[in-house]
């Protein structure tokens, strides 16, 4: 095993130095990605949302808006929050959150890997904005895909709930000062973003080496299944109506794409998620998803 893998990481250099160009196109193509969509999009959002945590305000906000969360979904108002974080930080940057939990102890590994695999999902800026009005030139499309996805996770949850959560709350820890709370929040969005974006290089690299010789009509459906937003912004030129542009985006970010798994199952070392679980989540999630938008396109269409 170990002789292979040595084979293979081998064969791999050769192909990096033999084929420069295309490793060099690839990763002009991830830093595209990560520095001018990822950063504008996450970094401010991971540090307001780490502060609001460090302050307790996240908690106290979800004790007073999702009260019902307890009966509905077994998971307790308190530990509800971190599934509202993770809404606004997407995924992998919401399962880092909860990987800190379960870190901390504040979550259970059990509770942690329930949230993680039923809460992977694209950022709101990027769903409703770069898929809805800037790809489909219809907010109305966005908003519809982000509602799609949203009852998909609600329903993953209600599913799941022979699994309760319950935060682990030390009431007599004290909350760090803010601008302590900051420093910690600008560092912890730092290292995250940093991995974030290695692994997208990665990814778009390996994609593209294994992907040169391959026909133009493969091209499409690998892309989408490896890296989501370079699928999405491929389906928009495809010469279809929009409903259908937007349900095939809907499966692509309810399936998250492989560089979201690596990277999620990667920056969770406490978690200790099972990639088959994880997978098995992630495809019911897509067909969710893609089941929730042909419903609301077909209240869509008979409302007109």
């Amino acid at each position: 095993m170990k002789k292979g893998m040595t084979i293979v990481f081998f064969v791999l250099l050769a192909a990096l130095l033999y084929y420069g160009s295309v490793t060099y196109q690839a990763s002009c193509q991830a830093l595209t990605i990560w520095f001018e969509k990822l950063v504008p999009s996450l970094f401010a959002a991971m540090v307001v949302i780490r502060i609001l945590d460090g302050q307790g305000l996240l908690r106290a906000v979800s004790r007073r808006l999702f009260s019902f969360t307890e009966s509905l979904f077994h998971i307790s108002p308190d530990a509800f929050s971190l599934v509202f974080a993770s809404f606004f930080l997407g995924s992998p940057a919401g399962q880092i959150l909860i990987d800190d939990y379960v870190q901390s102890g504040r979550l259970k590994q059990a509770e942690g890997k329930r949230l993680a695999c039923c809460v992977t999902v694209s950022t709101p800026s990027f769903v409703l904005i770069t898929c809805g009005s800037v790809l489909l030139h219809s907010f109305q499309y966005g908003l519809m895909i982000w509602l799609a996805e949203f009852f998909a996770v609600m329903l993953l949850l209600f599913f799941t709930r022979s699994t309760p959560v319950t935060l682990q709350l030390d009431s007599s820890r004290e909350v760090c000062s803010l601008f302590e709370n900051l420093k910690e929040a600008v560092v912890q969005a730092g290292i995250s973003l940093y991995f974030i974006g290695a692994y997208l290089l990665l990814t778009l690299v390996l994609l593209n080496l294994l992907t040169m010789k391959l026909p133009a009509s493969w091209l499409l459906p690998i892309q989408c299944a490896t890296e989501f937003s370079l699928g999405t912004n491929n389906l928009a030129l495809l010469p279809l109506a929009s409903w259908i542009k937007a349900l095939l985006m809907t499966l692509v970010l309810g399936f998250a794409s492989f560089s979201v798994h690596l990277q999620v199952l990667s920056l969770t070392p406490h978690l200790k998620l099972a990639y088959p679980r994880y997978l098995c989540f992630r495809i019911l999630q897509m067909d969710l998803a893609g089941g929730v938008f042909l419903l609301l396109h077909l209240l869509q269409l008979w409302r007109s």
